[in-house]
């Protein structure tokens, strides 16, 4: 067993400095410095200024992170993740801070609604719902629904971060052909090869049934000066643009929010029997946070 004299874990160093003065006098001085060690933790306290450095660059880190899964393929992230997990951690560490700065999480919304849309439809209430969460995190979606039996979430990221996440490309997923009946992207649509995402989830949905739900930030839609007149209908037209992508895609919007939500825009689609354009690439614009 180890002893500490110290009554305050900390322990003390002795320095003697040594000195001639002007006479050829040498005279030699004792102090006494503080480590400040704890003993029982092992590790030295922080102090605020180096949380805050901490801090600062572990948001650096996520927003050089961010940037860099917006503007490559699904193909080309996923192989890297799949080779320095630790990158992923890095990320979602930076995102988790993020969230806590949000009024609310698009996922929480998508949870309510999906547990709503459950109770009130009366002829399948004994069926359970399969679910597709498309880049999901940390599972938050299929941890808020696993309290009831109706609901089945195959949840997939870049990295499998708990067991009941499965590690694949987006693009690219382990599920049979019209096999769910709600795919998720909330968040998610990251990378330069979308299009991909969106005719993934069309191949696993139920072509008479299914329904896919995005949540994105509205900034990728809208700009700051949504209320200026002179950029409405630019802004019309980039949500516009996407909605006329995803119909090439395969898909109908029968819903998406009012304004009211200044922060995200959420959008409902059902398929709309027209075959995914193969050829067809889509490419949004990125979502970069800023520095702080």
């Amino acid at each position: 067993m180890l002893e500490n004299n110290n009554d305050d874990n900390n322990s003390e160093e002795k320095i003697e400095k040594t000195s001639i003065n002007n006479n050829n006098n040498i005279s030699t001085t004792t102090t006494t410095t503080n480590t400040n060690i704890s003993i029982g933790s092992g590790k030295k306290r922080q102090s605020k200024l180096q949380q805050s450095f901490l801090s600062r660059l572990s948001g650096s880190r996520f927003r050089e992170l961010n940037e860099d899964l917006y503007t490559t393929t699904s193909k080309s992230a996923y192989q890297k993740y799949s080779k320095q997990p630790e990158l992923y951690e890095q990320y979602h560490e930076g995102f988790r801070c993020q969230v806590k700065e949000w009024p609310m999480n698009p996922v929480d919304i998508i949870a309510d609604w999906l547990l709503h849309n459950k109770r009130s439809k009366k002829d399948n209430k004994n069926d359970t719902v399969i679910v597709a969460d498309f880049g999901c995190g940390d599972a938050t979606l299929a941890k808020k629904l696993t309290n009831t039996n109706d609901f089945l979430v195959h949840s997939f990221d870049l990295v499998a971060s708990c067991d009941i996440v499965t590690a694949c490309d987006m693009a690219n997923v382990p599920l049979p052909n019209d096999s769910v009946d709600v795919a998720v992207f909330s968040l998610s649509l990251m990378g330069t090869n979308l299009a991909d995402f969106i005719r993934e989830a069309h191949r696993v949905l139920k072509p008479a049934t299914g329904i896919l739900k995005i949540a994105e930030v509205r900034s990728r839609f809208f700009s700051n000066n949504h209320n200026n007149n002179d950029d409405d209908e630019d802004e019309d037209t980039v949500l516009s643009n996407f909605l006329q992508v995803l119909s090439k895609l395969g898909f109908k919007c029968i819903q998406k929010d009012d304004e009211s939500n200044k922060m995200f825009i959420l959008l409902e689609f059902i398929p709309n029997k027209r075959r995914p354009d193969r050829k067809l690439e889509y490419t949004a614009k990125p979502c970069i946070y800023k520095r702080r």
